[in-house]
């Protein structure tokens, strides 16, 4: 009886500290993992359960000597600072870092800028459990387990509650266009999780004149299906368009709230919505810039 004692004494007294440790590191980190949440739309509650996974609180070597929280190795990209320590492998190559804020912003430029996680973008904020095991499906960790450790994280200390974009989270875009045949457009544009609507006036400045209202929809890695309806006057003469279109969505800079679409369509001519058929069919290539 006296050892059962002693032993739930000392599972107690682990459990709590580890606790502890978990809350101070949370207390410390959350600002930052709400900012790289609001640039990057990571939830803050996969970066924290990966941050205290990953580095052990905060008490890891490789958090410790490197500053590293995420356990990102080194991989073939990597040209700055490197520390050597035993994984999966001996003495494998993984990121050190001058403090724990570029380990941070390094973390979600790893996962932003990377096909292999592309999908994840894709996912609402609030939506912690896909992300987790779309992390473990893509190969973030070997641990079959790693989902299961991070939504159990973000359970037992409520971070999903961080996963909130205030008000001031940018939805509208004004946006100017290029290409050919319209060489010259603007817009205005809304953003959603997985969709973005959108006002465009185009033009070639010479025969070709284009008023449209579309919808794309988020098909997955950051591409889109979309269509557009409007007027178009083709040499003077008043028609109307239906439009088809595939985009691709780029990150412009490091500010996620500019991007870029590449986008490649047709528009059909359209002068009698009762005879559709053998109308004039206008290719069009676009490069829209979201600001």
């Amino acid at each position: 009886m006296k050892k059962l004692y002693l032993f739930l004494s000392f599972f107690l007294s682990v459990t709590c500290y580890s606790q502890t440790l978990s809350d101070e590191y949370i207390i410390k980190y959350k600002d930052l993992a709400i900012k790289e949440m609001k640039l990057y739309r990571i939830p803050a509650s996969i970066i924290l359960s990966q941050g205290i996974l990953e580095s052990a609180n905060g008490e890891s070597y490789l958090a410790n000597k490197a500053n590293n929280h995420f356990g990102i190795k080194c991989h073939s990209t990597w040209n700055g600072e490197r520390i050597y320590y035993d994984d999966d492998l001996e003495n494998e190559c993984f990121r050190k870092y001058d403090n724990y804020k570029d380990s941070y912003r390094d973390h979600s430029l790893f996962l932003a800028n990377s096909d292999r996680y592309a999908s994840l973008f894709s996912l609402s904020i609030a939506d912690f459990s896909s992300w987790a095991k779309g992390l473990q499906k893509a190969g973030y960790a070997t641990n079959p387990e790693y989902a299961d450790l991070l939504i159990d994280i973000i359970n037992n200390y409520n971070l999903n509650d961080l996963d909130k974009l205030d008000d001031k989270t940018q939805r509208f875009y004004l946006s100017s266009m290029y290409g050919f045949p319209y060489l010259y457009g603007f817009g205005i544009n809304y953003m959603g999780d997985k969709f973005i609507c959108n006002f465009n006036l185009n033009s070639s400045f010479i025969y070709l004149n284009k008023s449209s209202v579309g919808f794309n929809y988020l098909m997955g890695n950051e591409i889109y299906i979309g269509s557009n309806i409007g007027i178009l006057y083709l040499k003077d003469r008043m028609n109307y368009n239906l439009g088809l279109q595939i985009s691709k969505k780029r990150n412009l800079s490091s500010n996620r709230n500019k991007y870029i679409l590449i986008s490649l369509g047709s528009d059909v001519v359209i002068s009698d919505f009762s005879n559709i058929g053998g109308k004039e069919f206008l290719p069009y290539l676009l490069l829209t810039y979201l600001f």
